[in-house]
């Protein structure tokens, strides 16, 4: 019966890290709990006895928790299809890396001296103490890695949603971090700190008494790493960005009604507007020359999502820009967006040339496709308008889809306007700061901010190589299996002494 108890001990600490992880999204966004999410999984897997069904059940619940909670708003929205393939996508991820840990992961065993001595700063070197914390960053390293890039291969196949690491886009200094990585290293942070929380923690347990520098060496490198990190995005963040600064007016009241929106926006003109940007309108006979007398001679432009519906659910995207009116309308889809290979197929971008930038206007589920934002990049676009209606279920799809295109913007280096419902929508600068929306100001009906275009030929790290750390986590992965199965084979031969 103690086996068995152990076993559903281990099952229960995963289903309560699964709860933790989704409690740091939207629309709940406890941020702080990130950082301890991955504990009660990682103890479990490494701390209660080992068996291979039992880790690869833990890892399925831990990652169908998370993902049946963080997007519950699929169903809620009656978009079950969609809950099912990202619960199901996640346990599977959680499973595999259940597994991993499991077979090719080992905490160093505890040291059979328990000398009791006071809890004091302790000097000098202790071999046993380094050894221990050299081992528990390679453990460290190794469990990140392979999250990061089986979270990578799910989004592979299905849009790449929620990712661990989206939580610390509320960080805009580690949130420079994506520039280089992508949202993987931002994961790939989470997963190794809460590692190395849980080691310090069983440390002090089993190891009781006076500390050395070198026992604490994994502690403070980690935290030293993440301190620079830090310290490098917050100097990044003091850096005028180069490029031309285009002032913004995002005309966001909750209504579709044309007298109603040109009015705001008319309350906006000399203040040396480029671009006026409304969620959506309602237009009718005679407002396009309206609206061409009072916007388009002063040389502003203006991008509104339309409507015919009574609801006011977006159709399409209208463009108003001196000389032309450009309309694109939205097909209706019935087909699932989070389902394997779905997304971007049959998604086309269809840019625009405007104050000597390359705009792009995405609608609705095309905002929410990581595939079309990379393509953003070759087809050398330099701002995103995401045009949004309020997603199914409750709030949190909207807000959630918010935090995912902010860290894919910032990861590419390319400013965001967000023209969603009033509590959602934002004008954000390429680093990610949010520079007029509900973080910077209260919400208002208009928001007003400036923000600095890229050259079409400038990019950072993640938007010219890819997905090279995420591959990289996947390689090392790979030789650290290949590496083990080789040890354990030697061992078991007799060639080696075990």
């Amino acid at each position: 019966m103690r086996p068995f108890s152990l076993h559903l001990s281990a099952i229960l600490l995963s289903l309560v890290g699964g709860v933790l992880i989704a409690l740091a999204f939207p629309p709940w966004n406890n941020n702080w709990l990130i950082w301890i999410g991955f504990t009660p999984v990682l103890a479990g897997l490494l701390l209660f006895p080992r068996r291979w069904v039992s880790s690869l059940i833990q890892g399925a619940v831990f990652g169908g928790t998370f993902g049946g909670l963080v997007f519950s708003w699929l169903w809620a929205g009656g978009r079950l299809t969609d809950w099912l393939s990202n619960a199901a996508s996640l346990a599977l991820l959680g499973a595999v890396w259940g597994l991993f840990v499991n077979f090719f992961i080992r905490l160093p065993a505890r040291s059979g001296d328990r000398k009791v001595s006071p809890i004091l700063p302790g000097y000098g070197f202790n071999a046993a103490a380094w050894t221990n914390s050299i081992a528990h960053l390679r453990v460290a390293f190794l469990a990140a890695a392979a999250w990061t890039v089986l979270e990578w291969t799910r989004g592979v196949l299905l849009p790449e949603w929620n990712a661990v690491g989206l939580v610390l886009q509320s960080n805009l200094p580690l949130l420079q971090i994506s520039t280089i990585t992508g949202v993987s290293g931002l994961s790939f942070v989470v997963v190794f700190a809460n590692l190395i929380a849980l080691t310090t923690v069983r440390r002090i347990i089993l190891e009781p008494g006076r500390m050395t520098w070198t026992s604490r060496f994994d502690v403070t490198a980690t935290l030293g790493v993440i301190f620079l990190a830090g310290i490098a995005g917050f100097w990044w963040l003091q850096q005028t960005p180069a490029g031309d600064h285009k002032n913004i007016a995002l005309v966001c009241p909750d209504t579709v009604d044309f007298d109603r929106l040109l009015e705001l926006s008319k309350q906006e003109t000399g203040k040396g507007i480029d671009l006026f940007v409304w969620r959506c309108a309602r237009f009718g006979p005679g407002d396009y020359k309206l609206l061409s007398d009072s916007l388009v001679e002063k040389s502003a432009g203006l991008v509104s999502g339309t409507t015919s519906a009574e609801n006011g659910s977006l159709g399409g995207t209208t463009i108003f820009i001196p000389g032309a009116i450009r309309n694109y309308f939205l097909i209706p889809s019935r087909r699932d967006f989070f389902l394997p290979w779905a997304g971007a197929v049959g998604r086309t971008l269809n840019p625009f040339q405007f104050a000597d930038t390359n705009w792009v206007t995405l609608i609705n589920w095309d905002a929410g496709d990581p595939r079309l934002m990379r393509a953003v990049v070759t087809k050398q676009i330099q701002a995103i308008i995401g045009i949004v209606d309020p997603f199914p279920g409750d709030e949190g799809g909207t807000e959630q889809l918010f935090a995912n295109l902010r860290v894919w913007s910032a990861s590419l280096g390319h400013p965001m306007i967000f023209a969603s419902t009033k509590n959602y929508a934002a004008v954000v600068a390429r680093s990610g700061k949010i520079v007029a929306g509900k973080e910077a100001t209260p919400a208002a009906d208009v928001l007003t901010g400036s923000i600095s275009v890229p050259s079409p030929f400038d990019s950072t790290a993640y938007g010219r190589y890819g997905d090279w750390f995420a591959v990289a986590c996947g390689a090392a992965c790979l030789v650290t299996a290949i590496s083990e199965r080789l040890n354990r084979y030697h061992e078991k031969s007799g060639r080696f002494p075990a």
